[in-house]
C-alpha cells in the first residue's frame, strides 16, 4: 500500500540507505549502529540524535 511503513527486526538490517547516505550495519553493537545511523540522517537532525544517543 503507498505510504506505508515498511518494518524489519533491527538484527536484520545489514545496510540501510537513504538520500543522505549508506550505513553498513551488520556486525555492530547498538552504539556503532547508532553512529552508523545518525550520520545518514537528515542533516537537520543530527545534532538532536547525537545528543541524545549520549545521553
Amino acid at each position: 500500500q503507498p505510504g506505508a511503513a515498511v518494518t524489519s527486526p533491527r538484527g536484520l538490517a545489514d545496510w540501510v540507505v537513504t538520500e543522505h547516505g549508506v550505513a553498513a550495519l551488520r556486525g555492530k553493537g547498538e552504539r556503532g549502529r547508532a553512529e552508523a545511523l545518525i550520520t545518514i540522517a537528515d542533516p537537520r537532525f543530527r545534532e538532536e540524535l547525537l545528543s541524545r544517543a549520549t545521553s
